[in-house]
């Protein structure tokens, strides 16, 4: 379901305050192998931005589907499906937690740092969908913010690790930082493959810090 009300990430983009400049993770593209391997087809890319992934996965050779919720960010990444040689990917303009998909469609689904922008609610509804739209015995992967990041406690909080950011180029955008224990409960549908959380020590003290999770949909 759509809203009328102009979501936040919709006018980062629009507004220029936000722009997909990192290059492609290494974990991605490793785990794009592993989808090769399990013979994948159909590959969702949720949340995908200006589409470093997208483009990676279509160039793997999977029939990819980059769904966002920012309709500028895909046109940002129309544009550059016009500088490469692929037309395996379709863009989907739309929010996490409806996905427009029938059940099982997915053989694969990637989802880097997306999960995490909203409620706790909201973040377990989208992981419903997640469920409903993999195929039996597909692999997802996913990253998501973790507690201890440097990030916690910014903006305006919301309830229990979930803060709304108000300066700076995610102002406006709402962050949940997971506990360990918590995020393996939100994933109790699936098998956890792997599950690691990753720091990175930021020059101002503290760390950058994620949590890497592969999953299976038994």
């Amino acid at each position: 379901m759509r809203s009328n009300k102009t979501h936040p990430w919709e006018l980062a983009w629009r507004e220029e305050r936000w722009a997909e400049t990192s290059p492609q993770l290494p974990v991605v593209v490793d785990f794009a192998e592993d989808l090769k391997r399990e013979g994948a087809k159909r590959v969702l890319d949720l949340g995908c931005g200006a589409g470093r992934h997208s483009i990676l996965l279509g160039k793997t050779g999977f029939q990819v589907v980059a769904l966002d919720v920012s309709e500028t960010t895909l046109k940002t990444l129309e544009g550059r499906l016009k500088t490469v040689a692929i037309d395996n990917i379709t863009l989907v303009n739309h929010e996490m937690r409806d996905l427009p998909f029938v059940d099982n469609y997915f053989d694969g689904i990637v989802c880097t740092n997306v999960l995490h922008h909203g409620r706790l609610v909201e973040i377990k509804k989208a992981i419903g969908e997640v469920h409903r739209v993999m195929r039996r015995g597909s692999s997802a992967f996913v990253v998501a913010l973790s507690a201890a990041d440097f990030r916690k406690g910014n903006g305006r909080r919301l309830e229990r690790n979930t803060y709304v950011f108000t300066t700076g180029e995610e102002r406006g955008i709402i962050h949940h930082f997971f506990t360990r224990e918590e995020l393996k409960s939100c994933f109790r549908r699936f098998k956890i493959l792997s599950f690691e959380e990753r720091l990175i020590p930021i020059q101002a003290g503290g760390n950058r810090a994620h949590f890497l999770v592969k999953l299976r949909k038994p």
